[in-house]
């Protein structure tokens, strides 16, 4: 029993002294990371806990975070993301810093993945080639939604829409309209790569065996695979051996990123405008003006003449940007703005912009809460950056935001949105993908909305004109 004891207590003795020879000056130099470079950190930062590998930094916790920063005048704030020094960037300018390539990566490539073609191919000029193809199959989603609309019912809009979304994308990669089974099992590839499956997904799961070649020998510039072959080809920096893998590589990437944004950002917009009348009602009016009675489909001139539907649009991204949080990694030493130098974050430090924090920032965008269209362009700033910015933002976003104009000018058109009063359903979040799929709404034939709007009217004036003419009686009803 005796030796049992003795053992027990070397045993504590020897963990004590690792405990004090190696975890506590750890500790202390995670802790004092950030205050030994003279950078600010955000109030419970410097605790050990934080340092912990365990323990992740939340995206919610930003906007707090931003707010100390700006109390103590710092342009970046010392944080710890999982263990690994990550600085938050709270200046304008050290954001747009991080999201250039100048000096920063994407973290899970340090730095090493070669860039894509398509922020530079898949530019808002190309992308109007293919406008054809997504008034089509728009025109699909408007139709479907008559019989729901003149009965009155309610929808999940996230289902309906990621429907869409998945049939405009595969016309447009593939070049032409595809059968229901094909869009099927391009869907079912589609959700896989989104799911992760465990692990990254890969080009394979999609183009692996796609021919990119020309259909029947005939070229087209109408469809996705062309824009980026024509890109590659062209590009000095692409090389004719990899060129092919290059373009799967960009199509792969922007068939995983492109079909829930596109649901999340006309979500979201809809629920705003169900929620407030009085915007839907001035967006349909704005509408009317340009679009024809039961057009069912639009042109890029048209667009153009609809600035207001673009606010709308542009006020979605704001209070619910598609990259909510971006993060980037250094892979060279940065010095920070306004400090003289003597602030450096050194290579291989996470740089976290807040981009959900930046856009509900009042000293950016006054009353960041409320869905104002109005407050463009005249509220533009640098801070506005829904898809991240620089060359490595969004690859689909020009895609995304002319398929979500088309989608919502040809929705609200013809129908009107109302917020289910009995099955509310939850508010879209940016946080979380997943309350987008959770928004209910009622969608009303416009016709049915004109006609019960006229005869309560009517009603209201026959009943003053009763009540100011004894027994006078009119022949509305």
């Amino acid at each position: 029993m005796g030796s049992y004891v003795t053992w027990s207590l070397e045993v504590l003795a020897f963990a004590i002294f690792i405990l004090s020879a190696v975890v506590v000056p750890y500790a202390r130099r995670k802790r004092d990371y950030w205050t030994s470079r003279g950078v600010p950190t955000a109030a419970g930062y410097r605790s050990f806990a934080c340092t912990l590998p365990g323990i992740r930094l939340q995206d919610r916790s930003l906007s707090g975070h931003l707010n100390d920063a700006k109390a103590a005048g710092a342009a970046a704030l010392g944080l710890h993301d999982a263990g690994r020094p990550t600085a938050l960037a709270c200046d304008i300018m050290v954001a747009a810093a991080a999201m250039s390539n100048d000096g920063f990566g994407e973290v899970e490539t340090r730095g090493g993945h070669e860039m894509s073609l398509l922020p530079s191919a898949v530019d808002a000029d190309a992308v109007t080639t293919v406008l054809p193809t997504m008034a089509m199959c728009v025109a699909e989603l408007i139709t479907s939604l008559e019989a729901v609309a003149n009965r009155r019912l309610t929808i999940m809009p996230w289902v309906e829409l990621k429907k869409c979304a998945t049939t405009v994308v595969a016309t447009c990669v593939y070049g032409q309209p595809l059968i229901d089974s094909r869009i099927k099992a391009f869907a079912e590839q589609c959700d896989k790569a989104l799911s992760g499956g465990g692990g990254r997904p890969t080009v394979t799961d999609y183009f692996a065996s796609y021919n990119l070649s020309s259909s029947n020998g005939k070229e087209s510039s109408s469809d996705l695979k062309t824009i980026l072959r024509s890109a590659a080809t062209s590009s000095e920096k692409i090389d004719a051996d990899v060129a092919d893998k290059q373009v799967r590589l960009d199509m792969f990437e922007f068939v995983k990123g492109t079909i829930e944004q596109t649901a999340a950002l006309v979500t979201g917009a809809l629920y705003e405008l169900a929620c407030d009348k009085n915007i839907q009602n001035h967006l349909r009016e704005h509408l009317d003006g340009v679009l024809s009675e039961h057009q069912k489909q639009i042109t890029i001139d048209q667009l153009d003449r609809l600035p207001y539907l673009e606010n709308v649009l542009k006020e979605t991204l704001r209070k619910y940007p598609l990259a909510s949080v971006v993060r980037r990694v250094t892979t060279k030493p940065y010095v920070v703005p306004g400090t003289g130098g003597r602030v450096t974050i050194e290579p291989d430090s996470l740089i976290v912009v807040p981009v959900h924090a930046l856009h509900h920032d009042a000293e950016h965008f006054p009353e960041p809460d409320k869905f104002q269209p109005r407050r463009f362009p005249r509220q533009l700033s640098s801070a506005y950056m829904p898809h991240g910015s620089g060359p490595q933002s969004y690859i689909g976003k020009h895609f995304v935001e002319l398929e979500a104009k088309i989608i919502i000018a040809m929705l609200v058109s013809r129908y009107e949105m109302l917020v289910d009063s009995s099955k509310p359903g939850t508010s879209p979040d940016p946080f979380d993908p997943r309350s987008f799929e959770g928004v209910r709404m009622t969608v009303t034939n416009r016709s049915g909305v004109r006609e019960s709007t006229m005869c309560a009217s009517l009603r209201k004036f026959h009943m003053s004109k009763e009540e100011n003419a004894g027994d006078r009686k009119f022949l509305f009803f």
